[in-house]
């Protein structure tokens, strides 16, 4: 029997409060709602490498998803499924992280933030420690949360980057996993 999502708050009232101010100039949001050409589907493809695993090398491609997204078999919500569950992500992300590191880099990468507190760190690894990993990020992509900000068709992105009051906004997600890493992956 798989333990239900454990409850927890939000560390500050505004964390549930929607952002104020204008987007980052450089901020594209892929969709497939207005792909018109090949390219734009490229360029799809690119951005949620890049959202979930920081590149697009060729070496760590999905072929299959690729083709079945660009053929309008799958929607962005399974390809980004696809790349969670995929070989490189795991060996990469889930094999050589605690359950809460990983819970971190995954809510980070899927829902655009960062978590709330401890207790939602806990709260998900308890899923990914009942159902694995692939109950973890089907519980991940079906949430309410996801659904309301990326639903079927745009690649997720950091949300909230830029704050009221603020003449720059938040550190961007992989600044923070940069400064995590050990120094001997980074040179």
């Amino acid at each position: 029997m798989a333990i239900p999502l454990l409850a927890y708050s939000p560390s500050s009232q505004n964390q549930r409060v929607a952002a104020l101010g204008a987007r980052d100039d450089e901020l594209i949001i892929y969709s497939t709602d207005d792909l018109y050409s090949p390219s734009d589907v490229e360029n799809l493809i690119n951005a949620a490498y890049r959202q979930i695993f920081f590149h697009a090398f060729k070496w760590d491609r999905e072929i299959v998803l690729e083709s079945q997204l660009r053929n309008r078999q799958i929607t962005v919500r399974d390809f980004i499924r696809g790349l969670l569950v995929s070989k490189t992500f795991l060996d990469s992300f889930y094999s050589k992280n605690s359950n809460y590191r990983f819970v971190e880099h995954c809510v980070e990468k899927v829902l655009g933030r960062q978590v709330y507190s401890e207790r939602e760190k806990i709260a998900w690894s308890a899923i990914v420690m009942s159902k694995g990993v692939k109950g973890f990020v089907d519980d991940l992509l079906n949430s309410d949360e996801y659904i309301e900000n990326f639903g079927e068709n745009t690649v997720p992105y950091h949300r909230r980057r830029i704050l009221p009051s603020r003449t720059i906004g938040e550190t961007p997600l992989i600044s923070s996993l940069l400064a995590t890493m050990p120094t001997t992956v980074l040179s």
